[in-house]
């Protein structure tokens, strides 16, 4: 289970590791060793930063960032330390979300890129302020800006709950409609088949509380961002947008990130 889940997170389109950037990679032997490993080690932040924010997930429904008082984030962190999650990052990040306790705040700050590449960056802080400067900081060596122009509009805001698939499409969709959810779509990953169920945001907790009512078991439950028009860009933009995505996924702050690309 632990794996599926992992996966399903690692395979989500808002952390999806550049096809396109295969191409960037020279044609010789150590060039391509070189770009291999950067792929790898690309794959291994986005999966930390993945487990972290189930981390944070755990700790906000628990109620505590002690593994011993909070068993899903004992799981958890179980998980981490299976995928080779170093120790000491696991316990500092433990140490700051105690530290914080109920101080912190969400929010979401768009991004702009080459060529109208559009990035809306969903962050839990206890310092906006020392967040966005950070935050600047990382993008200064980049192509992308920090930028406040309504992009949000660009993007379709939805609850995203992911559940193993139980019974028939039919019969979740009537479930669908009895939970207040809008939608529900099946789709198989590794020969395992799951439901997608679709609702409004503030609806999430909701939805999922009734689906696990119903015998569901719910393995991801998260907003989203759906890109209202999708971009494609050339091999230059593309690299130039790995960059930005590097950058800002560096964050310890950064929850989740959402773009209009391709």
């Amino acid at each position: 289970m632990a794996q599926v889940l992992n996966r399903l997170l690692l395979n989500r389109r808002i952390y999806l590791v550049f096809e396109s950037s295969k191409r960037f990679a020279g044609h010789s032997k150590w060039a391509n060793i070189k770009h291999i490993k950067a792929e790898n080690d690309h794959e291994r932040m986005v999966l930390f930063h993945h487990l972290k924010l189930q981390m944070l997930i755990a700790i906000q429904e628990g109620g505590s960032a002690k593994p011993s008082n909070n068993l899903k984030l004992s799981q958890i962190i179980e998980r981490a330390k299976k995928a080779n999650m170093p120790v000491a990052s696991i316990k500092t990040f433990l140490e700051r979300m105690e530290a914080r306790k109920n101080k912190t705040l969400t929010g979401l700050q768009e991004v702009r890129g080459p060529n109208g590449y559009v990035m809306l960056v969903h962050y839990t802080t206890d310092n906006i302020k020392a967040f966005l400067m950070e935050l600047n900081s990382k993008l200064k060596k980049t192509r992308g800006k920090a930028t406040d122009t309504s992009a949000k509009n660009m993007f379709i805001h939805l609850g995203n709950i992911i559940v193993e698939k139980k019974g028939n499409l039919e019969n979740a969709m009537e479930d669908a409609i009895s939970i207040d959810a809008e939608d529900v779509e099946e789709f198989k990953e590794n020969d395992t088949e799951y439901f997608q169920f679709k609702c409004e945001p503030k609806l999430i907790q909701k939805v999922k509380h009734l689906l696990q009512e119903r015998q569901y078991s719910v393995l991801t439950a998260e907003e989203d961002y759906i890109p209202k028009t999708i971009i494609e860009l050339n091999e230059s933009d593309l690299e130039a947008v790995s960059h930005i995505r590097e950058k800002v996924l560096s964050l310890e702050d950064v929850s989740s990130i959402y773009d209009n690309l391709a």
